[in-house]
């Protein structure tokens, strides 16, 4: 049978996104598994039309788009575990999120990704190729997509 000593979840902070990490956290609890949880701050922000900003204000911009990261792990450390004998380390990356998500699993030796079927954007998957989609393609562990 399989039981995953190491779980990684993506959030981009929406509430499929939180399904996932509900369902991931039960799967830790039911085999007493390591839970991680990963965000990726994208690298097409950094490509945006902001040359109208100076670099002060760039800097603000990326000051409270930390913050904002922080707050809602905290929301989501009490919300979900809260009174959980799991405890899920949390990091923040920067880059491609597939790319991240993958490199971040392989490095950890994660034995399951659980990732959301849509993110905030379900016009970014239908330009672009879902996220979820390409995870679940190049990972070289289990991964389990929640609805």
């Amino acid at each position: 049978m399989f039981k995953p000593k190491r779980i990684l979840v993506p959030t981009d902070f929406s509430s499929s996104a939180r399904v996932a990490i509900q369902q991931a956290k039960e799967i830790a609890e039911q085999y007493n598994s390591e839970l991680v949880i990963i965000h990726v701050k994208a690298k097409e922000a950094e490509n945006l039309p902001l040359f109208f900003l100076d670099d002060s204000k760039i800097e603000e911009i990326n000051k409270h788009l930390d913050e904002h990261i922080d707050h809602e792990i905290e929301k989501i450390r009490k919300e979900i575990f809260s009174g959980s004998i799991v405890k899920p380390t949390v990091r923040v990356c920067h880059g491609n999120p597939y790319d991240e998500i993958i490199k971040t699993a392989d490095s950890m030796a994660c034995d399951l990704i659980v990732i959301s079927s849509k993110g905030k954007s379900s016009l970014d998957g239908f330009f672009f190729g879902s996220i979820t989609e390409k995870v679940a393609r190049r990972a070289h562990c289990s991964v389990l997509i929640s609805r």
